[in-house]
């Protein structure tokens, strides 16, 4: 493979002069400039990114840290989403989208600055974060910019990008009480998520408008997993044979929600109507055709692209965008 030094050697200049060159600065001579990149061309050298962006110290990349991703976490096409929207506002800027992964423990053993540092992350979008984790209170007061998913941003050099999730939940339990349910269950995700707070009180918020009692034996939590919404729809419905509805915090929870009511030899609208959140791909595939909170993964991604390069370069940016909602009526709901 071609180097600077082979370069360097045929056009007989300092490696210094080469990389300069190669970098576009101006204190070089323009015709020792053209020679030095036609020799470059002629013998296929290629240029180490990460060094040039070393030499300039600039980094064209978009960082995104996702925390807690789960083995089965992928089948709701949601982070492929975000990624996609992040990538493709990147690409139009000429920048680059770089991974990394966290968890709640790793961030016990390292800083988000370490973090960042040692990986020469100047600011990134974050998710997957919960309120209980270590750089939950780190991102309030890093000088790092912080673009957050669903957590509305509270720090100096943070903003976030989300829906609307409190409105969104009212909604969406408001469509099950229209359709005079009063025995609504929510299978809701991970207690210590800003998000689930969130669509809690929708949910609660719904029917207290609708002077229904909160019953908060019918509120269990299953994480975002469908395995684990499975479960815990079993146990509710066997506790709590009025339920007529239920509510769930994720498709992927409405999944195993419904796995659940076809154990039990019930039927999905007919027994149990059941509404969704997220509007994943699979939704309107499974049986019956979910009916669902609708958020587009995509538009958050690129937003959060934008925002995110807009704070690197120090220049004007929203604090909070809240993103536009609908719900997605189809066949899991039907009237008591």
């Amino acid at each position: 493979m071609a180097t600077i030094k082979d370069i360097a050697k045929k056009a007989g200049v300092s490696i210094t002069t080469v990389s300069r060159a190669l970098n576009d600065y101006d204190d070089v001579n323009a015709v020792t400039k053209k020679k030095i990149l036609d020799i470059a061309n002629e013998i296929g050298y290629v240029p180490n990114r990460s060094a040039q962006n070393l030499v300039k110290k600039k980094n064209n990349t978009l960082a995104i840290i996702l925390s807690g991703l789960e083995p089965d976490g992928g089948k709701d096409n949601i982070i492929y989403r975000l990624l996609s929207g992040m990538y493709r506002y990147a690409e139009s800027v000429n920048y680059e989208v770089v991974l990394y992964t966290t968890s709640s423990a790793h961030q016990r053993e390292k800083t988000y600055v370490q973090f960042c540092k040692e990986h020469n992350i100047g600011g990134a979008v974050l998710n997957g974060i919960k309120m209980d984790d270590p750089y939950f209170y780190e991102l309030m007061e890093s000088n790092l910019p912080c673009v957050l998913i669903d957590i509305l941003a509270q720090g100096e050099n943070t903003s976030s990008i989300s829906i609307n999730n409190l409105e969104a939940s009212r909604e969406a339990t408001e469509l099950l009480i229209q359709h005079q349910h009063t025995h609504i269950g929510m299978i809701n995700g991970r207690r210590e998520a800003a998000v689930s707070l969130e669509r809690y009180r929708g949910y609660t918020k719904a029917l207290e408008n609708n002077k229904i009692a909160v019953n908060h034996d019918y509120i269990v939590y299953a994480d975002y997993l469908e395995d684990k919404a499975y479960s815990k729809t079993m146990d509710l419905l066997k506790k709590y044979p009025k339920m007529t509805a239920l509510f769930c915090a994720s498709d992927m929870m409405a999944l195993g929600a419904m796995k659940a009511v076809r154990q039990l030899n019930l039927r999905v609208p007919e027994d149990i109507s059941i509404i969704g959140f997220d509007n994943i791909p699979l939704s309107e595939h499974m049986t019956p055709p979910l009916t669902t909170v609708d958020q587009d993964f995509y538009i958050m991604g690129e937003k959060a692209a934008e925002q995110l390069l807009k704070m690197i370069k120090k220049e004007a940016y929203k604090k909070n965008i809240i993103l536009q909602h609908k719900i997605l009526e189809r066949k899991s709901v039907s009237m008591l």
